[in-house]
């Protein structure tokens, strides 16, 4: 078992998920927010990559999308804060985005 989601849902752990909005509610949050829930004991975060339209994720998702916008937050710089945050954290962590396609 090599993959790090593996050996947590394989094991008989509780496990704490947390939701964040990258670049929210500042730019540079992003990573000190992540090193702050892995010390405090999240098992893994799901990183929501702000789009412009997330209206079907509600309302809160929709204002820290808005504002991780407005702050400058774009994936370059989404991946580039991941990258970083990789040398001090190590829990795994799985994306939210939207491909914003409208049902037809």
């Amino acid at each position: 078992m090599n993959n790090k989601f593996e050996r947590l849902f394989n094991s008989d752990k509780k496990l704490l998920s947390i939701y964040i909005t990258a670049g929210y509610p500042s730019l540079n949050d992003t990573i000190p927010t992540l090193k702050t829930l892995e010390r405090n004991g999240v098992d893994f975060v799901e990183i929501g990559m702000p789009y412009s339209d997330p209206l079907a994720d509600g309302e809160t998702v929709q204002q820290s999308s808005q504002k991780a916008l407005a702050n400058g937050m774009n994936l370059d710089l989404l991946f580039r804060q991941i990258k970083e945050a990789r040398k001090d954290v190590s829990m795994p962590f799985i994306y939210m985005g939207s491909d914003q396609k409208e049902n037809i």
